[in-house]
């Protein structure tokens, strides 16, 4: 019975080998299937971490974006002040310069008033010069004139005086 026994064990294990074989094969296939399994669940977990740091990327770069695009519509508004002032300055400028040449023509046209008042000044003065010569002249002639006059009157007193004593004489000699 043990040959009967070890018989149909090796009778099964003949019928039996190509099935353990092909249990072997599938279960190394099973195990490859499952590493491979775990692999693609490894790179499916990294896809999904590198989708949720690129989805963080794009939202960070679409908030340099926004903050891009603000920055651009501040420097757009400051260049249109700019240009205002600019506008601003050359304008100014331009009355500036034209103001300048009014100033200068001015100035030009006090410089000839200066020179004319200058002049008028010189004359007044040769005039004041001439006067006063003249003045001086007629205060001269006035101070001969008095001093003649008060010889004259001084001789006239004296002769009005020698009168009076002929009519006083000549008074006294008339009988009464």
């Amino acid at each position: 019975m043990n040959d009967l026994k070890e018989m149909l064990r090796s009778v099964l294990q003949e019928e039996f080998k190509p099935i353990h074989e092909r249990l072997d094969r599938l279960e190394g296939t099973v195990a490859q299937l499952q590493e491979g399994q775990k692999a693609l669940q490894r790179d499916v977990t990294e896809l999904q971490e590198g989708q949720k740091a690129l989805q963080r990327d794009v939202a960070e770069l679409q908030e340099g974006q926004k903050a891009l695009q603000r920055d651009v519509t501040e420097l757009q508004e400051g260049q249109k002040a700019l240009q205002q002032d600019v506008t601003h300055l050359q304008k100014g400028q331009q009355k500036l310069e034209t103001d300048m040449d009014h100033m200068k023509q001015s100035l030009g046209n006090m410089e000839k008033t200066q020179q004319q008042i200058l002049e008028e000044l010189r004359i007044s003065k040769n005039n004041q010069t001439l006067m006063l010569n003249d003045l001086t002249n007629i205060k001269k002639s006035v101070d001969v004139t008095v001093s003649y006059l008060r010889r004259r009157s001084d001789v006239m007193f004296d002769k009005v005086i020698e009168h009076e004593k002929e009519i006083l004489n000549l008074k006294s000699r008339l009988p009464n």
